[in-house]
């Protein structure tokens, strides 16, 4: 089972494309991460079993994304990776920017919000259930 635990937005945030050794401004966003905690049963015999649970970060870029490339099909066809910043709001009111890098690209919806999925280290898990509240 899937549970959605928060959600956190950012007023800022800026996506990049990293290929042919170059690293490019792709687009300026106002990027939403949402965490999601995944459950999963797991047998075992002679047991009720146990349950493992996973935490899992996306981030979508809205509609009001502005591309800095006129032609952003072209651009992708030469993207290796992607990265972005968010700057963040912590509970103190203090904006905190967050790097994350080698984000994957997941779908772009039909309602053009475009889904990555986040590689966060340990420190980015720690800070950013802090600022949800978890």
């Amino acid at each position: 089972m899937t549970t959605l635990l928060n959600t956190l937005y950012s007023e800022k945030g800026e996506l990049f494309i990293i290929g042919q050794g170059r690293r490019v401004l792709f687009a300026h966003c106002k990027p939403r991460i949402s965490i999601y905690e995944k459950s999963t049963q797991i047998p075992v015999l002679g047991n009720s079993g146990c349950q493992k649970k996973s935490v899992r970060f996306i981030i979508a870029l809205c509609k009001d994304t502005e591309f800095t490339c006129s032609v952003a099909e072209e651009a992708m066809k030469k993207a290796e990776r992607y990265e972005m910043t968010a700057d963040l709001l912590r509970n103190d009111g203090i904006a905190e920017r967050f790097y994350f890098h080698n984000i994957s690209l997941i779908e772009i919806n039909p309602a053009g919000e475009w889904e990555f999925e986040l590689a966060v280290t340990d420190e980015q898990v720690r800070k950013l259930s802090e600022m949800a509240g978890l």
